[in-house]
């Protein structure tokens, strides 16, 4: 009966680093007992599959620029955001000069529309003039007045880090390899299966002890990272905690007299069975529920975020309430 002998590794569940990290042993066995096995090609076909493996699998982990690029410009945007905000609140503030500042500033920021709804280069070079005007002599005084330097540091930090990621990623799309990770996976896969079958026909003609050393790795091998992907699956499905979801920010309210009622968006990041990253967005009152103390006057208000269903545990997130 085929693979009677060996234990079946579960490769499909194996995360891409376990995969790698089981079939360089796997191939330290094989070639400790090649005189055994006695069919070089196929342990030099199994080299040849698992190096290209592991050189898809750097350039995938190059290729996180991609993403960490993503939330460098989502940051960005909730940066120019919450600058576009603060002068517009301003421009009601009680005091003629911060109001007369804010205006000014607002004028400025009005000759450019959409910002962070341009293509990526675009958006660079439009934060760069905008931080560039800011901070002329025309306007650095109203800036300094409303308070924007903090924000106008932060916006240049991150868009001079996203270009840098864009430089980044661009060179990495000149080494894309020609076959996915997954593809990968299964060319090293189905290389491990060869010599497997050569080890079931030789325990057929010749017997195990012929060949007992590799049956004995093998098997310890693979209930190893057997196990391993069962007690990482156990986890994936155990209920998760709602203080580790991302919870967006959540802009300045304005006072009415009456609760201030925000329903906050989450985020619940986790990674699959191949090291991708997955994103949940939490429904309210299926994943989670709030409560609040403090959201009717001006100052600190304070919700109290619950998880329900698959999500447990608490999380406390302010907002501010001013009076416009």
């Amino acid at each position: 009966m085929k693979n009677s002998v060996l234990k079946v590794a579960n490769t499909t569940r194996y995360t891409i680093a376990n995969h790698i990290e089981f079939h360089t042993l796997g191939l330290g066995i094989c070639q400790k007992f090649s005189a055994e096995i006695a069919v070089p090609p196929l342990i030099d076909g199994y080299t040849t599959a698992l190096d290209k493996e592991i050189s898809i699998y750097k350039w995938t982990r190059r290729s996180n620029f991609t993403k960490k690029k993503m939330e460098i410009d989502n940051k960005r945007d909730t940066v120019y955001t919450g600058i576009t905000g603060t002068v517009r609140i301003n421009m009601k503030h009680f005091d003629p000069m911060i109001r007369d500042a804010a205006m000014h500033i607002n004028n400025m920021l009005s000759s450019y529309e959409n910002v962070t709804q341009m293509n990526y280069d675009a958006e660079t070079a439009t934060i760069n003039s905008i931080i560039s005007r800011i901070r002329s002599d025309a306007y650095a005084p109203a800036m300094q007045l409303i308070g924007l330097q903090p924000w106008v540091n932060e916006l240049e930090l991150l868009n001079t880090q996203f270009k840098e990621y864009v430089e980044d990623t661009s060179q990495e799309q000149m080494s894309k390899p020609d076959i996915s990770q997954k593809e990968s996976r299964k060319l090293t896969d189905k290389a491990l299966s060869l010599i497997t079958d050569r080890v079931e026909a030789i325990v057929i003609f010749n017997g195990e002890a012929t060949i007992s050393g590799f049956i004995s790795e093998y098997n310890n091998l693979a209930k190893h990272y057997n196990t391993l992907v069962n007690e990482r699956y156990g986890r994936t499905h155990s209920r998760s905690e709602i203080i580790n979801a991302e919870v967006a920010p959540i802009p300045t309210q304005v006072y009415t007299g009456k609760p201030i009622i925000v329903i906050p968006e989450l985020i619940m990041r986790d990674v699959d069975s191949n090291d991708e990253e997955i994103s949940t967005e939490l429904v309210f009152s299926k994943d989670f529920t709030v409560t609040y103390n403090d959201n009717i006057m001006p100052g600190l208000a304070t919700m109290l975020i619950s998880g329900l269903g698959k999500y447990k545990g608490e999380r406390i997130v302010t907002f501010n309430i001013e009076r416009i």
